[in-house]
């Protein structure tokens, strides 16, 4: 089961589009080195371009394959954060990026216009932390 089916009421899915297909995720899979979570993953198999609520104050957007790999090689996210890989943005001029820490994954928040290891802003553990038990909400809220 998705973590979708398990959100937080502080967030809401609003607009969704078409699940990417299994094609689309080998080609994301063969693109990003890091493993990719499998909580991203079954998210992108059930539709894609998400466009979450969070707490009737700002959206977050999940991208679906393509648009990760589209976004990652369009800012070169990997050549300024190596270990990492972006899946989503708050429409704000932030991503929501997977980053690997001291051998930990954890999912961060960077200014598309300041992708730098320095800047990452810690948000939880996961997505799943996040849009479930609302761990880093405070984050994400903020511009």
């Amino acid at each position: 089961m998705s973590i979708l089916n398990k959100l937080s009421a502080k967030f809401r899915v609003d607009v969704k589009a078409k699940a990417s297909t299994i094609d689309e995720i080998r080609a994301l899979q063969a693109f990003s080195d890091i493993n990719i979570p499998n909580e991203y993953l079954e998210i992108i198999k059930e539709g894609s371009e998400f466009e979450i609520n969070v707490d009737n104050e700002r959206y977050i957007r999940i991208w679906g394959a393509t648009g990760c790999v589209e976004m990652n090689e369009a800012y070169s996210i990997q050549e300024y954060i190596p270990k990492s890989l972006a899946i989503a943005d708050d429409e704000g001029g932030n991503a929501l990026i997977y980053v690997i820490v001291d051998n930990s994954l954890k999912l961060c928040k960077v200014a598309f216009n300041d992708l730098d290891v320095d800047e990452l802003q810690e948000i939880s553990s996961s997505l799943e932390d996040l849009l479930v038990n609302e761990v880093g909400i405070e984050v994400v809220k903020v511009y």
